[in-house]
């Protein structure tokens, strides 16, 4: 019994605290398991194919942990959109992950499973879930479970092979991950090259000219549609994207009282105000205005609303506040009542049902004996958790602690605190409730605190129906009256609407900017649908607190971005090859006849001296230049006055001296400074490839997702 209690409650505990993780060890080998219920090609990588029906059932019971987690609260829509994504890139990942696996004849024997579960070296999962009371890993507690586990309970059971083929894969994960990790490798030869790159340096005069110069102001500096397009042609490497984009506009019409219905409200609220101060039954008046809601609940200084706070918790009982707008409601208030009371209690207790358990039934009659058994056993002095053992029909965990449970002030156990927390440390009492007999023992009571018991009127401030009728009515007015992007752009113009942009939306994306997630999905499925062509005008969305008009501006296809899509890029980055290309005229004709100096001076610039090392990146406080620092030690000569073409400017640049390593003897110092140099570029490395292996995975294979379609 102490066993079956112990994994139990860590089971639960694992569930919730590895879900992350969980999620993608614990598909299984979805390849071997082909679905045809629901949508077979919901998720589909290469020839395996994963179900709507299979995704969903994960998504939901992963829902489920994170529900119980957060005590009992459910997720918010964009929680649920970030949780599908999770599932989805974890699906995907785990099966691209396991076809290598599959491929390369990795495996997982059942003696190296068993020493991960009950072993010297034991999984971190597998040490939590068979832990001691003291919270640690209990080898004997695990190797009994397996040699033993037939005759556990079937849930416990299937915990713990949920928690086996977790820890299956991430020891397959594992081998995979040092099967690449081991092949990366910085010859000593490299190293010496590394050492040397980071060893040779330059001193060095430089002038810059940067692109922001008068001489090249963007005034003076035109570039045609020709030169534009083809500066794209030539860099369209840089614009590679690996999914379609759709760049859509949209106008938002918020709904917002109008000055009527504000005074209309204030005045209504007035009204129940002097009526509130009138009743007799403060509770029931709040109760029934349509915002409001009695609590009976005493609060204590700092957990009501400020204004409520600062004007009623050191007023005499009965004292009111006048109504007064909190955020987006009127409010008023009366103080009923004050008085001491704890925060929270702390009890242990034995249950005994009225008619037993679902596996031990019994007449009502003989629960009354066991109660009034246990009572008296506990009031004579027994051990509590011996008399629980025997007695109770949710039996306590052997280990002391494990039948603590706190009742806060406030909580849903309001009634069951109500009664208990006047009650003495270490007072046993018994209280009958509908299902049966409890039987409490005091543990502990928190410091008693001055609390207050309010009612509070709430009244929304919010647009009337018919404000909303005339903002819809303005909304469709707009969508009505376009039906192309010169249209919608011109009328969200001269209406002067804030018109608001999305430039990179992909099928699944969840999140506009000023729109919930769930409306958010509503607008990207519509830029989605097939129907939809480039210049269309969405109908009016329909979303909380607003309605909301979009057109689709553009369509970006998977491969290289569109021209139009960077347009005004390259334009500035032609227009910045045009501007090197007239300095470079200008300072070639100016190195004719002048000095570096006179040269500074003419383009108010400054002669700088400085030490640049082969391995920056950086030229002083200049900025990356890579390019420049290459070309510098390219060529490799002293005295010799040369003019780059840089990221920020264009670079006049004089060496006058060349560091280089004294011989290609490796010294003492030296092994140790290759040593270094190894180490840190391996684990560079194979940081890389663990950063980059999902990705490269997925590319190996052909991954259709078809969530856009169902969410």
């Amino acid at each position: 019994m102490a066993v079956i209690g112990r994994i139990r409650k860590h089971s639960v505990i694992l569930l919730v605290v590895v879900a992350g993780a969980l999620l993608a060890f614990i598909i299984g080998d979805i390849s071997k398991r082909p679905r045809n219920d629901g949508y077979s090609d919901f998720i589909k990588v290469d020839n395996n194919r994963v179900s709507y029906r299979t995704f969903d059932d994960k998504f939901t019971h992963y829902q489920e942990l994170l529900k119980q987690q957060n005590n009992g609260q459910s997720l918010t829509r964009e929680e649920e959109y970030q949780l599908r994504e999770q599932v989805y890139n974890e699906m995907v990942d785990s099966i691209t992950l396991f076809m290598q696996m599959n491929a390369l004849g990795i495996t997982v024997t059942a003696d190296e499973l068993r020493d991960l579960v009950a072993g010297e070296r034991p999984n971190m999962y597998a040490r939590r879930f068979f832990s001691d009371a003291n919270g640690n890993y209990s080898s004997q507690l695990a190797q009994g479970f397996l040699d033993n586990m037939a005759q556990y309970d079937t849930t416990i059971v299937k915990a713990y092979l949920d928690l086996e083929r977790f820890i299956e894969r991430d020891a397959l994960q594992n081998k995979y991950f040092n099967l690449l990790l081991k092949g990366s490798y910085l010859p000593k030869s490299f190293s010496a090259m590394k050492l040397d790159e980071e060893s040779m340096s330059a001193d060095v005069q430089l002038v810059q000219v940067p692109y922001s110069h008068p001489s090249v102001a963007d005034d003076k500096v035109t570039v045609t549609d020709k030169e534009i397009k083809q500066w794209y042609e030539n860099n369209k490497y840089r614009f590679k994207q690996p999914e379609e984009f759709r760049s859509l506009e949209y106008v938002i019409f918020p709904i917002e009282p109008s000055s009527e219905d504000l005074a209309r409200i204030e005045e209504d609220v007035r009204t129940q105000f002097e009526e509130f101060k009138e009743s007799e039954h403060p509770q029931a008046f709040v109760s029934r205005m349509v915002d409001s809601r009695y609590d009976s609940t005493y609060f204590k200084q700092g957990d009501l609303r400020p204004v409520i706070d600062t004007n009623l918790f050191n007023a005499p009982v009965g004292s009111y506040l006048e109504p007064v707008i909190d955020e987006d409601y009127w409010v008023f208030a009366k103080l009923l009542n004050r008085k001491m009371r704890p925060d929270s209690i702390n009890v242990s207790v034995i249950v005994v049902y009225n008619y037993g358990t679902q596996n031990a039934q019994r007449k009502e009659a003989l629960s009354k004996r066991i109660a009034d058994s246990a009572f008296n056993e506990v009031k004579a002095g027994m051990d509590f958790y011996a008399v629980a053992e025997r007695r109770s029909d949710a039996p306590l965990a052997q280990q002391p602690d494990s039948g603590r449970i706190w009742i806060a002030d406030g909580s849903a156990d309001q009634i069951l605190f109500d009664t208990l927390y006047t009650c003495a440390p270490g007072s046993v009492v018994k209280r009958e409730f509908p299902a049966g007999t409890y039987i409490f023992r005091i543990n502990a009571v928190t410091g008693f605190m001055p609390k207050i018991q309010v009612a509070v009127g709430r009244r929304q401030i919010e647009a009337s129906t018919e404000t909303i009728d005339n903002i819809e009515s303005a909304a469709n007015n707009f969508a009505n009256g376009t039906s192309d992007y010169e249209q919608f752009d011109k009328k969200a113009t001269d209406e002067r609407l804030n018109k608001r942009s999305y430039d990179r939306a992909t099928a699944n994306t969840y999140n506009i900017p000023g729109i919930d997630a769930s409306a958010s999905r509503e607008m990207v499925r519509w830029a989605y649908d097939k129907k939809t062509k480039v210049g269309d005008v969405s109908k009016v969305f329909s979303f909380d607190g607003m309605f909301a008009v979009a057109v689709l501006k553009d369509i970006y296809p998977e491969g290289y971005a569109a021209f139009s899509m960077v347009k005004d890029y390259a334009e500035t980055m032609a227009k910045r090859d045009k501007k090197a290309e007239m300095l470079t005229q200008s300072l070639q004709a100016e190195m004719k006849s002048s000095s570096m100096g006179q040269i500074a001076s003419k383009y108010e610039s400054e002669l700088d001296t400085l030490n640049v090392r082969m391995a920056d990146r950086n030229i002083g406080h200049y900025g990356a230049e890579a390019a420049v620092i290459g070309e510098l030690f390219g060529k490799g000569k002293v005295n010799e006055t040369n003019l780059y073409k840089g990221e920020m400017g264009m670079y006049l640049v004089r060496a006058t001296k060349f560091n280089y390593p004294a011989s290609m003897q490796v010294n003492e110092h030296q092994v140790e400074q290759l040593a270094e140099i190894q180490e840190r570029e391996t684990a560079r490395t194979q940081n890389n490839i663990q950063q980059t292996l999902a990705a490269s995975l997925r590319k190996m294979y052909k991954v259709t997702d078809h969530r856009s379609l169902m969410y």
